[in-house]
């Protein structure tokens, strides 16, 4: 057994005794609702105060819906590195921080990158080293704010392309290497998307809001909760985040 509850010098905990964070990551078509979904943790005592860094600037939804939701804009990279500088603080008084979108911020990062490099965002393409740069300062970003004792929300818009027997897989719109990779970086990844369904009080089609939250060969999702099932109608944060922790 060992001594003093530490290991090489760290603190060994219990895991049912430590606080829940969570990390969330949200993909789908603009305009379906992922940044209303993502605003409603401000419903969820356990989640509030919530942040909303906007960095698509396309915060309006939440004004008719989650209005009291603290909104800072961020238009470079650094205003996003200072928002994560600040979070670190554990003073802030934040229990959830969300980041709309994952899709800008990388483009974000790429101007930064051809800036620094003398270039302009206009009429230069990135070459291998900035696209390696991006590569490492998007992993790092997410990794950082993964680490924070603070609930992660993060959005994105949706790709597809059409495999080698013809099906479309829906996964987020990246560029380069972390398309394939940003999947990896989240405990929860899911996909949000508009279906039509039939009500069971009414029996009338009606369109409905789906959080895909188990992975199909048509689109990439994971819950390592493992309390979700495979999708959810309509969801809200609270619904979502009562299911989590069972």
């Amino acid at each position: 057994m060992l001594s003093g509850k530490n290991l090489g010098g760290l603190e060994i905990r219990k895991l049912d005794e430590t606080e829940p964070f969570f990390d969330i990551f949200i993909y789908g078509d603009a305009g379906v609702g992922k940044t209303v979904l993502s605003g409603s943790a401000d419903g969820v005592p356990q989640m509030r105060p919530v942040l909303f860094v906007d960095i698509e600037f396309g915060s309006n939804s939440l004004r008719r819906t989650y209005p009291k939701v603290d909104i800072v804009q961020a238009k470079t990279w650094e205003d996003v590195q200072a928002v994560k500088e600040a979070l670190s603080d554990t003073d802030h008084g934040y229990q959830t921080v969300v980041f709309d979108s994952l899709t800008e911020l990388q483009k974000i990062n790429l101007y930064y990158l051809l800036k620094k490099a003398g270039m302009s965002e206009l009429t230069d393409r990135p070459g291998w080293d900035e696209w390696g740069l991006s590569l490492e300062h998007m992993r790092r970003f997410v990794r950082d704010m993964k680490r924070l004792p603070i609930n992660t929300i993060f959005t994105a818009l949706v790709d597809s392309e059409r495999d080698k027997r013809g099906n479309i897989l829906m996964k987020p719109l990246f560029t380069g290497k972390f398309q394939k990779e940003a999947a990896a970086l989240f405990d929860e990844v899911f996909y949000y998307y508009l279906r039509e369904i039939t009500d069971p009080d009414t029996e009338e089609e009606r369109s409905a809001r789906i959080l895909l939250t188990e992975g199909t060969e048509n689109a990439t999702a994971k819950d390592r909760s493992g309390n979700l099932g495979q999708y959810l109608v309509d969801p809200t944060m609270e619904i979502i985040y009562n299911k989590m922790i069972g």
